[in-house]
Order: structure tokens, then C-alpha cells, then sequence
């Protein structure tokens, strides 16, 4: 199995902008997995989509796989089905709960000829990816970043740096110091994202480039 994983800091970083980027450049070619983590005590969705699969969370974990949920129009899983993801899933689980959801992926879902692409930082902590793309909005402020972040970049082969934001509306916007200076700490592995663009349209090819490489199974996960 070839996964290709897709974390960010928080929120409105723009991990599907990155997905649907990836699904552009290589049509056919991979299924997607979003997941979500609940943390609190009641059933809540995290974005607040009422339409969405956590407020039928009854245990540790909910595997949802119903197109008519996966495909709802202006949804995250929608935009992937409308991309051409192939055999779109999406998991639901508290922190405990992602043990079990894996093992049960493992067992009845993923083949050795799987090409997965996932979304969902917590995840990581079960799966570990071929390749990890960490992206980053530093129009967003630093205290909205999760625990994980600066783990997960540490750990990203590359970190996509999105600005999601019209030329137009970019004046006058502050960016928090503080995450250029995290960013500037990775410098040699930030590229600057393309959002609308198929990685394959991107200025910078390092992504798109490793990813034909992985699936052509010329390149060795552990090599930069």
C-alpha cells in the first residue's frame, strides 16, 4: 500500500485545496480517507456540518462509506468525490478510538495495490505515511495551531505554505511573527502552494514529482 498523507496546523489551513491538487495531477489513481477526531464528551462536528458523520458517533469510532453522505455538494468529501477520488471514505473517532478504526481499515479495506491519500493529523499516530505533506496558512494566527504541529512539520518531507487569500485581499493582512519564524526554521523544505492548480501545474514540482516517483516505485520513502 501507498499512502500519501496530508496534515496540517489547524482549520482553514487548506489540506483539501492540497488534496484536490493531488487528485488533479493524477486522475484515477488514488482513494481518499478524511478523519476526524472528536475530543469532547457529547457528539459534535468540529466544522459544524450537521449533515456529517460525527453526530453519529455512538462509540469509539464510526466508519462512514455512503455515497449520498461522501458526495453532499460544497462538503470536503464532496469536492474529493466530484475530484475522482476513488473508494472515498471517512473516519470518525475519539483519540482511543483510532486503534481500533485502523486495524479494522488494515483488515478489510486496504490491499497492497491500495494508493491512499489522507487527511487528518491524529491519524498519524497509527499510519504512518509514505510520503507527509504539512500545510500552512500563515494568514492564520499561531495560537489557533494544535499541539501536533510542530511535530507533524518536523516530520513533513515537504511543508506547503498557502496564503489562501485573493491578491486583492492581502494588503494589510498581519501575519504572526511567530509563524514565520517556524516557518523560516524549514526553509528548505517550504514551497509555496497553488491553489486551483493540479500539482503538476505548480512552479515548484518537488511534491509532484516525488509522488510519480512513489507510485513508479523508483523512489526509496526513506530518501529526501
Amino acid at each position: 500500500m501507498l499512502q500519501i498523507s496530508v496534515a496540517a496546523p489547524c482549520n482553514g489551513s487548506g489540506k483539501t485545496s492540497l488534496l484536490l491538487a493531488i487528485l488533479q495531477a493524477f486522475p484515477g489513481v488514488f482513494s481518499t480517507a478524511k478523519f476526524t477526531t472528536i475530543y469532547r464528551n457529547e457528539q459534535f462536528c468540529p466544522v459544524g456540518n450537521s449533515g456529517c458523520p460525527c453526530h453519529r458517533l455512538e462509540g469509539n469510532y464510526l466508519l462512514c462509506e455512503d455515497p449520498k453522505v461522501l458526495a453532499q455538494p460544497d462538503t470536503d468529501t464532496g469536492k474529493l468525490v466530484e475530484a475522482g477520488a476513488r473508494e472515498p471514505f471517512w473516519g470518525v473517532a475519539r483519540p482511543e478510538g483510532y486503534a481500533a478504526l485502523v486495524d479494522l481499515l488494515r483488515r478489510d479495506r486496504f490491499r497492497d495495490s491500495t494508493r491512499l491519500l489522507t487527511e487528518g493529523n491524529t491519524v498519524l499516530g497509527h499510519m504512518t505515511p509514505d510520503f507527509l505533506l504539512f500545510v500552512v496558512n500563515p494568514c492564520l494566527p499561531r495560537n489557533w495551531w494544535k499541539g501536533d504541529s510542530e511535530r507533524l512539520m518536523e516530520a513533513a518531507d515537504l511543508v506547503v505554505v498557502n496564503p489562501f487569500l485573493p491578491e486583492a485581499d492581502r494588503n494589510g493582512v498581519v501575519h504572526d511573527p511567530s509563524v514565520k519564524q517556524t516557518l523560516a526554521r524549514h526553509a528548505e523544505k517550504c514551497i509555496r502552494g497553488q491553489a486551483g492548480l493540479g500539482l503538476d501545474h505548480w512552479n515548484d514540482r518537488r511534491p509532484f514529482d516525488a509522488i510519480q516517483a512513489l507510485l513508479a516505485g523508483r523512489m526509496n520513502p526513506a530518501q529526501p
